[in-house]
């Protein structure tokens, strides 16, 4: 009975494990990527994987079928959170700081 109980503990653990990794979000953390060069940095097949994107503790989902739109929102979403006048104006100019791209899986 020993002999079998211990495989059956193994192979269910490496399933528990497998299907964990599987719902994981694959996504990347980029230095110098921000809204305006967003689209530079991504083209074709990798935008359409695109499930959402952050900026340090804030993210949002986005529409990959028009990107422009779905920064514009990300950039309006992020900005709300903003009280400084100052600093929205310049972030807006500058462009949002992009830290972290999930991708579909």
């Amino acid at each position: 009975m020993k002999k079998v109980v211990l495989p059956i503990i193994v192979f269910i653990s490496f399933c528990v494990v497998n299907i964990k990794a599987y719902k994981m979000d694959h996504s990347l953390i980029y230095n110098d990527l921000n809204t305006i060069n967003f689209r530079e940095k991504f083209k074709g097949e990798e935008l359409m994987n695109i499930k959402k994107i952050c900026s340090y503790d804030f993210c949002d989902y986005i529409n990959t079928e028009n990107i422009t739109n779905s920064l514009d929102t990300f950039t309006k979403k992020y900005l709300d959170n903003i009280y400084d006048e100052d600093e929205k104006k310049m972030l807006f100019v500058k462009g949002i700081k992009i830290t972290k791209v999930v991708f579909n899986n």
